[in-house]
């Protein structure tokens, strides 16, 4: 009976089950995009929502200055020099998912141009005669620009490119500049307003800091309870959680933000915050298809440029 005892205890003990393994955390991981041949490296500005084009400029190897870029399934393309005298540095910042893509020139001779580039051509895009620089900050499907134009004055200047009219802006206000445009042409501004298609306007209701407009998702940042609070385009929040500084949103509401307590970014997916395996400190843009792109750290120091790349999640 004892022997009949023992084996029965052998086999019982042979059959339990092993644990499982600990499932692996998903992380999102980095995929370098690659510099076009001739160039030191390689840093992205923008991302088209659906297509996931990426738009940037590349520094010149011997130093001279930099060229805009852009990448289609990850390939670098490197846009011909704007129809401007002398030479300069070039680079793109915004991208549609119909491959019209706008960015700045900055001559050699101290002259700066911002650009639209559709169909092949440059068109150079009309600004104030004060202005001393500018930048382009967003673009929707059927190519209009928005962005600001700055002086010698503390003010800057929000400034609307129409696609239909090329040769002409529209001002937005001295201080006023708009954080995003939508397909529609509703825009929302920094100072709270949302400016709707047929000119009427709404102002969002509490006194947040204007960080994003995209893919009909406003974004912010209350910094009296240090929280990211979206809207929608009645003004009315969406949702609000703690953090701070969204960078980017797609479709679906995936967002890259920073959590509290940290200086990096994160994912913000559903209600977790998922980390990066690279540490970064921004984010230039998020498709509709969940990658990410932005800039890092590719030799793990601070001491070197960061370079562009391309984030998606594995676990």
């Amino acid at each position: 009976m004892k022997i009949l005892i023992g084996v029965a205890s052998i086999l019982a003990v042979v059959a339990v089950p092993a644990a499982p393994a600990a499932a692996a955390a998903c992380t999102w991981r980095v995929s370098p995009l690659p510099a076009p041949a001739g160039y030191s490296y390689a840093v992205a500005n923008g991302v088209a929502p659906a297509s996931g084009s990426v738009v940037g400029h590349a520094v010149r190897t011997d130093g001279s200055g930099r060229d805009a870029v852009v990448w289609r399934n990850r390939i670098p393309q490197v846009l011909p020099k704007p129809p401007i005298q002398g030479s300069g540095s070039n680079r793109a910042d915004i991208i549609n998912d119909q491959g019209v893509i706008a960015g700045v020139w900055w001559g050699a001779d101290n002259r700066v141009a911002a650009w639209r580039y559709r169909d092949g051509a440059y068109e150079i895009l009309p600004v104030p005669s004060t202005m001393m620089g500018v930048a382009v900050t967003g673009i929707n499907s059927v190519g209009d620009v928005v962005g600001q134009a700055f002086t010698l004055s503390p003010s800057s200047e929000g400034l609307l490119w129409k696609a239909a009219t090329p040769g002409q802006f529209t001002s937005l206000g001295s201080s006023i500049y708009a954080v995003g445009i939508d397909d529609s042409g509703r825009m929302v501004l920094n100072n709270r307003v949302i400016v709707n298609p047929d000119g009427s306007r709404i102002t969002l209701p509490r006194p947040v800091s204007m960080r994003l407009y995209d893919r009909g998702r406003i974004l912010s940042e209350d910094l009296a309870t240090n929280t990211v609070v979206e809207w929608n385009v009645s003004a009315q929040v969406v949702r609000e959680f703690a953090g701070s500084f969204p960078h980017a949103v797609n479709a679906s509401g995936v967002m890259v933000a920073t959590p509290p307590g940290t200086v990096y970014v994160a994912v913000r997916n559903g209600n977790a915050w998922e980390q990066f395996a690279i540490r970064m400190t921004a984010s230039e843009g998020i498709t509709d298809g969940n990658v990410v792109v932005a800039n890092f750290d590719h030799d793990g120091t601070t001491q070197t440029q960061q370079v562009a790349g391309t984030w998606q999640r594995g676990c």
